[in-house]
């Protein structure tokens, strides 16, 4: 049996081995693709195939190579051969490598024809890598280099996946579809040009190819998608991005699952500056980065150092799989066979690659002077992993990991005479460009036709003009043409393009923004839409058909962005003018052609060739007139002639104008220009509907008059431009010049505007007057300016006067009452006056007023003066008038169709005074409509009837009064006194007596006599009044003193016709004797009777009328009306006024008592320094109307008349740092003193500040008082008119050594104290706070009041350390326990490891307690640990329940390391005191033998003589010792708990120690029982100890038993939570319980177990879990964390819910920059949720940021649909005005809302509430008094006045109670009366 095996063995092949034998003749692309599995064994039987392993992987390299050759059947037999040979030699049939035979075989050159297979652009296909060069960086895409003469474009979504979403995120944005502010705080999308640099080498992916155009893709993930985690090993370069940002790197993500890198910063330092232009790297931002050694399966450490990754080299020994190689590797490679077309190297063992010629080392042409085995380096150029083919090169500069670089060559250059030094006739052209650099021509540049191969005239050593189009930085090689088409080309790229000249190019295609034109194949240009022609085109394709050819002028080109910029129009390719192309080819008076590019309100803006552009102004856009609107005559797009007036190249600023035909040169232009406040004779030119057009004879500069500005009289300004139109018209029919003499130039010629001018009155007189203001330096507070409104604003307007100057009036100083709508006073271009208040030098602005009570001429004149003015202006106004109508009754006797019938007839009948007879018409509740002669309507008001018959067709005599121009109406009055029958029809008799009445009438009429007159007519200018005399009345006008222009005073605002005025007589007889006045007496109207007229404001309240002229200066007797704590409110007359406690007296005395000696009642002298504005409220009114107030100084040295005073310096508002003022205590509050400074400076003193004494300290109240004077330093402004001060002086830094004042703030959680110290904040550590340590030392208070002193131990930047220990700062704490028992010493301060001793026992705080132990806090910056196995003695379950954080303990010092800065500790009491645990242990002993239980469960002493000396004194002592001996303090009370509250956790208690569980410190007192030998028990003895055991049982069940009991343990929280699972509080007491001892991952998942357990219908509960997982994350966990929670309490709760949650939370934090982010994502979010938005706006008062808050209520006003919305976020914003911000603002919010809804009694009552907190008890009152005469519900009213009644009870009198109880009886008979008449 055995010899038969054998001969088996010996004997030839089987059947099954001939047939495994037939297999190996197959093609070998078979077994490419059989799968080799080396550790199977080569055994001739069972079907084995024959091959050895080494056969198989030649195998395979012969089939990859028949692969690169493009190998099909003929290469077949030829392999066979070759793979026989090597067969026979590995087995020993043919010589060795050695064997001279076989070195014969081998070193033959193999004379192969066959050519290598390179890449080509069929070969491209999507998934293929190769190498590629950035070859140019545009905006969106990156343009590559590839080899072999190919290209591709990278773009800018294919980067990366950061990358690409930044840049979708973008286009979303610019498309409309995502809003901006989601995106606003994500990333900005980089630009490529940061990102790639040109020449840098990069591996790409093949995305797609379509046709030439190449999509790739340098996206790691797409790049390394062939790659595992485990090729990713030490010394390979790959690619990845940029992910994140750390502290010390950054992230790198590979693309490859489960695998990312880290690259410190140190790595990258190098290629940021060379490689990234010294700029740090982005996110997302693409890297090459080598993986190096030491990187482990967790983190893979990177470098990007150019050199380091060019040089990486990767080991020929590398288990490198085809999938893992990447384009761009350095490799050792070795020539296999040489091709005619390229070398075929092997490389990595068994990998094959193929050269092409092109890529061989430089200089090389051919690969004839190349035989196998020749070593190199080289660098992989592109992977094909489906075909398995490689391709490589050998040029240096590659291989080195540079692109070529082609300096001095350009694009479009052409090289006359290049040699041809290779030649492939079917292929291409090679040729010697010079200077080492080569040109390569395809067949396809070489003719113009299609050729198939190459003629013999480009034979090699031929030469040939070429042109370079295009460069390779792979190759190495400039692509060249040798068309003659191209070589004729005269624009091949766009450098060579110049601005300016005329190109002929082709239509290609149109679209919405303009046509595309090609010049050439490779530069293609825009025609915008309003360059197509000079002309509007609606069908542009048909004037320019597509592929027609067009002519076009240059106007833009950028070469670097491949821009271009053409215009098609005629006017430009035609323009005899030269192009003007830069700004310093303009030159003044030069003429160009240029295209308005936009129109705006003040000229043109001319856009010429490049970007050079230039603005025309209104008054250059034309020679004839001012063009007012530039709109109506000019378009975007049109073509215009401009001369250049100036040029500014430096700045690119450039003036042009329109008028070519100007008769002056620009530089005498200039000099003759119009100067403001200059009077000038000027020639009309034009009227438009905006003003008259005029032109100045002499220079010819053009101006404009506004319509405005014709008059200072609005009414009369648009008929007085009529009359100016028909002068015109017939100045031009007699053709003459129409001119108007001595016109005021206000403003001369400025960049945007023509030169203004003004026919006002106001303006002339003030630019006559000797004080005219000229230049701002001339401007002082207090002058009086006469201008016009230029500006209205919804804050003010803006005032002009001559010389462009202008300020601001603010709206508040618009007039002496409240104003609701500034724009119903004034209007644009009116004449005002106005007061200068304030001068800002520095910013060159100035403040105005415009308030009449400012601005009266009785202020500064004398009353004589004050009357010629007033009649001076009245005049102005009616020789105006009289020009009108005459003008118009001229128009009809010349016939003039311009004149209308009515108007001709009214000028006609019109004549002030005249008696008329007139039929009344219509009779209306105040009005009388009456018809007069020749068809006028004529105007009465029945209360002048006094009498008179006013039934309809009845005629009534009627006096003429005024005429209206604007409606066309007479108005007459029907006093019968003044419309007297006409003279013709009376007797002589009658016209004698008339005659003598009205002689005595004119005799009553005495300059400056008082009359009473009847006020027959109101304007806003004048009064037309009845004056009474003896016999009758007399018709005169009433001038009145308002010190503004067409502005009726506050005074005579409400009189109506028919009340009487006080008057004195001015003029006899008006000077001015024509139509307007008729001779009428001018009187001047001084005010009313008070029984007759009374002001009312805006409310209502009667005040009085007649104010006693006061003047700022005047010194008046004052009585004070009451006394508050820094001011006095006083009276004179009707005035109301204050005099401020820091303008009371000069020297003032620290400690002394503002207005000491002053009660109600006393009369002061007293001076004016200011009229300040401030509102009242009115009995019924809507709205409050304002009232001057009196702002007084009592000060004696100001008294004197003679005294001079500065009223700046005395309302002095700014004070800068350390400097010394006095003032006066205001408040006392808690935290320290608020003190006035002046009116509106305050400062606040922090009480750590007020004194160094720390009893002064502890009781402010008791040493200070409100009012009282004290000196204090500034330290610093916290705001407008708000400092900190000190009244210590001023507080240096403090120095380490020296002993402050302080005061306990806080506790911080890293067991510290806050402390408040005069320069801000320090640190007490714990072990600082006594010398003797305390048990729970931070929840001790430091005094009553906390305040104490400190020694400053360190300072570290703005941290300082401070101690409380008594051995430093010399005083001793008011805390028990911090002296040292009797024999005991203090603690040690320890500062550094030095202080510690081995074997040292030293007391501490427990800091922490952890998994693997605590941590002992021994001193500042100084903690020990201590391991769970010194702990205790004995074995302890639960260890953690032992300590708690603050605990104070004894520990023995077992090793300290200074070198590693490590301390080794030990709480066990064996170590710790020895002889105390001896004596525990025996006291345990005695105490477990001496007892025995009874059968009713109690237990005695046992009656053993041995036991007998035992004590009960003595077992309690023994437990007291044990419970010290285990430094494990009991629980005195109950376990402190956490409550949920509103917006997080809420502490119940201090923080104590978790009772230690009876379990454990049985077992440990087992074990120390074990340990000691025990005597033999006896049998009563066994019994006891059984009992006790049972006992002890029955304790722990009864315990367990007991509901009330609270849990202190983590199985009494699941006891529980079994019977409660719903309930939140638990499991919140539970979180808790677990951050007691520092485990945060346990309180986690106690939370997220809570969220499974409760019940889904328990939202509350479940929500009370959420918040209180928020705050544990909040406090202990991270932003992100806490996100990631937030996110998830979203998704499972009501989210407004859980936003107010989490604001919360940050509020309590003081996290307030979060939660101001986050309530700005909420009220976008719930934009109509109305508590969203008032609570926003109560953060943001509370914040201070007053303006962010009211510009929020118009956002809430504009989401909030419903008007009730509306009205409770105005009420409620008004309540936070009241509490945080200005009151005054709150009134006007409430005011604003009672005017709208007066019978909503809830905002009474809350406006009520708010002025009762501010402690104004009269504005209350006013505001109840009001409220109660509503006409509202009878319930309401009661309600009113139950609350009137409530207020008068508290803060009023019992005068006061039974008045309001007067009122609601009165109320309550008129409601019934009511009821019973309806």
């Amino acid at each position: 049996m055995g010899k038969r095996k054998a001969a088996s063995l010996v004997a030839g092949p089987s059947k099954k081995l001939k047939t495994a034998e037939k297999r190996t003749a197959v093609n070998p692309k078979t077994f490419s693709a059989l799968p080799v599995d080396e550790s199977e064994e080569s055994f001739p039987r069972g079907g084995q195939s024959t091959l050895t392993p080494l056969e198989r992987k030649t195998i395979q390299q012969r089939a990859r190579e028949d692969v690169l050759f493009g190998g099909g059947a003929e290469a077949d037999g030829g392999d066979e051969e070759d793979m026989g040979v090597e067969r026979e030699r590995v087995r020993g049939k043919l010589p060795t490598k050695r064997s001279k035979s076989t070195a014969a075989v081998l070193s033959k050159k193999p004379s192969s024809t066959k050519r290598l297979d390179l890449l080509s652009l069929k070969k491209l296909a999507p998934g293929v890598l190769v190498l590629g060069a950035v070859l140019e960086v545009r905006d969106f895409e990156v343009l590559v280099s590839l080899p072999y003469n190919l290209r591709g474009s990278i773009a800018i979504t294919d980067v990366s996946d950061p990358l690409t979403a930044a840049a979708e995120s973008e286009a979303r944005r610019l498309d409309g579809e995502e809003d901006e502010t989601e995106t606003a705080e994500g990333p900005e999308t980089p630009r490529l040009e940061r990102l790639f640099q040109v020449g840098s080498l990069l591996p790409c992916y093949v995305m797609a190819v379509d046709g030439r155009k190449v999509a790739l893709s340098v996206n790691p993930r797409l790049v390394n998608s062939n790659r595992t985690p485990r090729d990713i090993a030490p010394g390979l370069v790959l690619p990845g991005w940029v992910k994140s940002i750390e502290d010390h790197g950054y992230i790198i993500e590979f693309g490859v699952e489960g695998k990312t890198g880290f690259l410190l910063k140190n790595n990258a330092s190098e290629f940021i500056k060379s490689g990234n232009r010294g700029k740090p790297l982005s996110l997302g931002q693409v890297l090459q980065c080598l993986v190096l050694l030491g990187s482990d399966s967790r983190t893979t450490s990177l470098s990007i150092s150019p050199g380091a990754v060019a040089g990486s080299l990767v080991p020929g020994d590398s288990l490198v799989s085809l999938p893992a190689l990447l384009p761009g590797m350095l490799v050792n490679a070795t020539v296999k066979e040489v091709a005619p077309n390229g070398l075929l190297v092997t490389f990595l063992g068994s990998f094959s690659g193929a050269v092409g010629v092109r890529h061989l080392p430089e200089g090389e042409t051919s690969t004839e002077d190349f035989q196998p085995k020749k070593k190199f380096k080289a660098r992989l150029l592109w992977v094909d992993v489906p075909n398995k083919t490689m391709g490589l090169t050998l040029q240096k500069r590659v291989v080195a990991g540079r692109a070529f670089e082609f300096q001095g060559t350009e694009i479009g250059d052409i090289f006359q005479d290049a040699p041809v030094i290779h030649t492939d006739q079917h292929s291409s052209l090679l040729l010697d460009l010079g200077g080492g650099m080569r040109g390569y021509a395809p067949l396809a540049l070489v003719y113009d036709d299609k050729q198939e191969s190459l003629g013999r005239e480009y034979r090699k050593g031929t030469r040939h003009a070429c042109r370079v189009i295009q460069f390779n930085l792979l190759d190495g090689v400039a692509i060249v043409s040798l068309q003659p088409s191209v070589l004729e080309k005269p624009y091949f790229k766009y450098s060579d393009i110049k601005i300016g000249e005329v190109v002929e190019g082709t239509v290609e295609k149109h679209g919405d923004y303009g046509m595309i034109v090609s010049l050439s194949d490779a530069i293609r240009g825009l025609c915008p839409r309003i360059h197509m022609s000079d002309v509007r085109l609606k069908q542009p394709k048909k004037k320019h058909k597509e592929g027609s050819k067009v002519k076009c002028r240059v106007l833009h080109v950028a070469s670097a962005e491949r821009r271009l910029l053409l215009s098609c129009k005629k006017s430009f390719i035609r323009s005899p003018h030269d192009p003007l192309c830069e700004y310093s080819q303009a030159k003044p008076g030069g003429v160009h052609t240029g295209v308005v590019s936009s129109v705006r309100d003040y000229g043109c803006v001319v856009r010429f060739f490049g970007n050079v552009k230039g603005l025309v102004t209104k008054s250059e856009l034309s020679s004839s007139q001012v063009i007012a609107t530039p709109s109506s005559h000019f378009w975007p797009g049109q073509s215009v002639e401009c001369k250049i007036l100036r040029c500014e190249p430096a700045s690119e600023k450039l003036l042009l104008s329109m008028r070519l035909d100007s008769p002056l040169p620009v530089e005498v232009a200039e000099e003759k220009a119009l100067s403001p406040g200059s009077f000038v004779d000027m020639e009309v030119t034009g009227i438009v509907s905006s003003g008259l057009n005029l032109r100045c004879p002499e220079t010819g500069e053009l101006s404009h008059l506004p319509t405005m500005h014709l008059s200072d009289w609005p009414h009369l300004c648009l008929p007085l431009l009529k009359m100016h139109q028909s002068s015109l018209e017939r100045a031009l029919r007699q053709g003459v010049a129409y001119t108007l003499e001595g016109v005021l130039v206000v403003c001369g010629k400025l960049n945007l505007r023509p030169a203004l001018v003004s026919m006002k009155r106001s303006l002339h007189q003030f630019a006559r007057e000797p004080g005219f203001v000229r230049e701002f330096s001339e401007l002082k507070p207090g002058l009086a300016l006469s201008g016009f409104v230029r500006k209205l604003m919804p804050y003010g307007c803006f005032v002009e006067f001559p010389h462009n100057l202008s300020g601001l009036a603010p709206t508040k100083y618009f007039t002496d009452e409240f104003l609701s709508d500034p724009a119903s006073t004034y209007r644009e271009m009116q004449s005002v006056r106005a007061k200068v208040l304030e001068v800002e030098e520095t910013q060159g602005r100035f403040l105005l007023s415009l308030r009449p009570s400012d601005l009266k001429l009785g202020y500064r004149l004398e009353e004589e003066e004050v009357g010629r003015r007033l009649v001076a202006d009245l005049l102005s106004h009616f020789e105006q008038r009289d020009a009108i109508l005459r003008e118009m009754a001229a128009s009809k006797v010349n016939a003039d169709p311009l004149a209308g019938g009515q108007e001709a007839d009214i000028a006609e009948l019109f004549h002030p005074g005249r008696c008329i007879t007139g039929r009344v018409s219509t009779v209306q509740e105040e009005t009388v409509i009456l018809e007069l002669p020749g068809g006028v309507v004529g105007r009465a008001t029945t209360a002048t009837a006094q009498g008179a018959s006013l039934e309809e067709g009845s005629e009534v005599a009627c006096c003429m009064l005024d005429v209206d121009l604007a409606d066309s109406h007479v108005v007459v009055s029907l006093n019968p006194k003044l419309a007297e029958a006409d003279g013709s029809e009376e007797s002589g008799h009658e016209k004698k007596k008339r005659r003598k009445s009205k002689k005595i009438k004119q005799d009553l009429f005495q300059l400056s006599s008082s009359l009473t007159a009847t006020v027959e007519l109101v304007t806003p200018h004048y009064l037309l009044c009845a004056c009474s005399t003896l016999t009758g009345a007399r018709l005169a006008c009433g001038v009145i003193d308002t010190g503004q222009i067409g502005v009726l005073p506050s005074s005579l605002k409400y009189v109506k016709p028919g009340q009487q005025v006080s008057t004195v007589v001015q003029s006899v007889a008006s000077p001015f004797r024509g139509l307007s006045t008729g001779g009428l007496p001018i009187v001047v109207v001084t005010g009313t009777p008070a029984t007759d007229l009374k002001l009312r404001g805006a409310g209502g309240k009667s005040v009085a009328a007649v104010m006693h002229d006061v003047k700022i200066g005047d010194i008046i007797p004052v009585t004070v009306d009451s006394v508050k704590t820094s001011q006095l409110n006083v009276k004179y007359h009707l005035w109301k006024g204050r005099v401020h406690c820091c303008l009371a007296v000069d020297d003032v005395k620290e400690g002394s008592i503002a207005f000491a000696d002053i009660i109600p009642g006393d009369v002061v002298s007293a001076r004016v320094l200011k009229i300040r504005q401030r509102e009242i409220m009115g009995k019924g009114s809507k709205k409050g109307a304002s009232i001057d107030v009196l702002e007084l100084t009592t000060k004696p040295s100001l008294l004197s008349p003679s005294a001079e005073f500065n009223a700046g310096d005395l309302l002095k508002n700014s004070f800068s740092s350390e400097e010394e003022v006095v003032g006066f205590i205001s408040e006392i509050k808690e935290n320290g003193l608020q003190v006035v400074l002046s009116p509106k400076a305050q400062a606040f003193i922090p009480d750590i500040l007020a004194s160094r004494n720390l009893e002064v300290l502890s009781g402010l109240s008791r040493h200070f008082a409100e009012g009282e004077a004290v000196r204090c330093t500034i330290l610093s402004c916290v705001k407008a008119h708000q400092y900190r001060a000190s009244l210590i002086g001023p507080v240096q830094p403090p120095s380490v050594g020296c002993i402050l004042p302080a005061r306990v703030r806080n506790v911080t959680s890293d067991l510290g104290l806050i402390l408040a110290i005069p320069t801000g904040f320090g640190r007490v550590d714990i072990t600082d706070i006594s010398d003797h340590y305390l048990e729970e030392a931070l929840v001790r208070s430091i005094g009553d009041d906390g305040f104490t002193r400190c020694f400053v131990v360190g300072i570290d930047g703005d941290k300082v350390d401070l101690s409380l220990r008594t051995s430093r700062t010399g005083e001793k704490l008011k805390v028990e326990g911090v002296e040292p028992p009797e024999g005991v010493a203090s603690d040690p301060e320890i500062s550094s490891l030095e202080d510690l001793q081995k074997g040292e026992v030293v007391r501490g705080y427990i800091k922490a307690v952890t998994d693997v132990g605590a941590f002992v806090h021994l001193g500042r910056h100084i903690d020990g640990r201590v391991k769970i196995t010194h702990f205790v003695d004995g074995y302890v379950k639960d260890f953690k329940s032992l300590y708690t954080v603050g605990q104070l303990v004894r520990a023995k010092v077992l090793q300290v390391d200074t070198v590693k800065r490590k301390i080794e500790l030990s709480l066990r009491l064996s170590e710790v005191d020895p002889v105390a645990a001896r004596k525990a242990r025996k006291t345990a002993l005695k105490k477990a033998a001496k007892l025995e239980p009874r059968s009713d469960g109690e237990s005695y002493e046992s009656s053993s003589e041995d036991d007998s000396g035992s004590s009960s004194h003595e077992a309690s002592s023994s437990d007291e010792e044990m419970d010290q001996a285990t430094n494990v303090r009991r629980s005195s009370g109950s376990k402190p708990s956490l409550q949920l509250a509103t917006g997080g956790f809420q502490w119940e208690a201090t923080p104590g120690v978790v009772a230690r569980q009876p379990e454990s410190s049985s077992e440990s007192e087992e074990e120390d029982e074990s340990t000691e030998p025990t005597s033999k028990r006896s049998r009563r003895q066994k019994k006891a100890a059984l009992k006790a055991e049972e006992a002890h049982l029955y304790t722990t069940e009864q315990a367990l038993l007991e509901t009330a009991r609270a849990p202190e343990t983590g199985e009494d929280f699941d006891r529980l939570l079994l019977a409660h699972p719903n309930s939140s509080a638990l499991w919140v007491q539970y979180m808790a319980f677990h951050l007691h001892t520092t485990e945060v991952e346990k309180a986690r998942s106690v939370a997220e177990k809570a969220l499974k357990t409760i019940s889904f219908r328990e939202e509350g509960e479940k929500l009370n879990v959420w918040v209180a997982l928020m705050n544990l994350e909040n406090l202990y966990g991270t932003q992100e964390s806490l996100v990631k929670v937030f996110e998830s309490a979203l998704q499972q709760n009501e989210p407004t819910e859980v936003f107010f949650r989490l604001l919360a939370i940050y509020q309590s934090s003081k996290k307030f920059d979060l939660a101001e982010q986050l309530y700005q994502t909420m009220v976008k979010r719930f934009s109509a949720n109305l508590r969203a938005w008032t609570e926003f706006g109560q953060f943001l008062m509370k914040r201070g940021k007053l303006d962010a808050a009211r510009n929020l209520l118009q956002r809430s006003l504009k989401s909030l649909s419903s008007k009730q919305q509306h009205v409770d976020v105005i009420s409620r914003f008004a309540q936070y005005e009241f509490k945080y911000g200005e009151p005054e603002r709150g009134r006007t919010m409430f005011e604003s809302l009672l005017s709208s809804y007066p019978k909503r009694v809830d905002l009474w009552s809350v406006y009520a509430d708010m002025l009762l907190k501010k402690g104004d008890l009269d504005a209350v009152r006013e505001l109840l008094e009001r409220a109660i005469h509503l006409k509202a519900s009878a319930k309401k009213i009661k309600f009113l006045f139950k609350r009137f009644l409530d207020f008068e009870k508290q803060h009023g009198t019992p005068a006061g109670v039974e008045a309001v109880k007067e009122k609601a009886r009165v109320f309550v008979e008129s409601r019934t009366a009511e009821s019973k008449t309806s």
